[in-house]
């Protein structure tokens, strides 16, 4: 990590070195709120997630149905978080904590140390031990799993509409 005072923040404004560390993983609703209830604290604040993105997840549905487009329910997390100085975002993996050492690992090989860590890592679908449901009941939690709905929903229903078409012009 850089040694000296960190930079933060859109301005890059000095946030002191010897203010605790807080590493944040995940930005979703948990790490956001988190976040910004540290947001100009006197901390220094690491948010890490595998996104670029928060994710609005209720909407997902809508992303799903072809009411809304990904871009809609998806929001920069520097954008959400930007107004912070204290505030940095990894765009990154946690591979693994170790709580005597007070790091997280990253994906890249890198170590975070951290002060105080608030795992907000989100959830997750249960199919309450019928994996077999899996294939008939998709999970939408990403926009990947949304766009695949979208797909089981409209590539069918456009053959239809591309049946009934050639067989109204016969």
């Amino acid at each position: 990590m850089t040694n000296g005072a960190f930079e933060y923040g859109p301005g890059r404004d000095p946030v002191d070195p010897n203010w605790p560390h807080v590493v944040i993983v995940g930005a979703g609703f948990g790490g956001l709120a988190a976040a910004q209830q540290l947001g100009n604290a006197p901390v220094r604040v690491t948010v890490i997630d595998r996104n670029n993105y928060h994710l609005f997840v209720p909407l997902l549905y809508q992303v799903a149905t072809a009411a809304l487009s990904p871009a809609d329910v998806a929001e920069p997390i520097r954008h959400v978080l930007g107004r912070y100085p204290n505030i940095r975002v990894v765009l990154g993996e946690v591979t693994g904590v170790d709580t005597g050492a007070r790091q997280v690992a990253l994906s890249t090989g890198e170590a975070l140390s951290y002060d105080r860590l608030v795992m907000a890592t989100g959830s997750t679908s249960s199919y309450f031990g019928h994996d077999e449901w899996r294939s008939v009941a998709p999970a939408c939690k990403s926009i990947e799993e949304a766009r695949a709905i979208r797909s089981r929903i409209l590539v069918p229903s456009r053959r239809r509409s591309a049946t009934g078409r050639r067989t109204a012009r016969r």
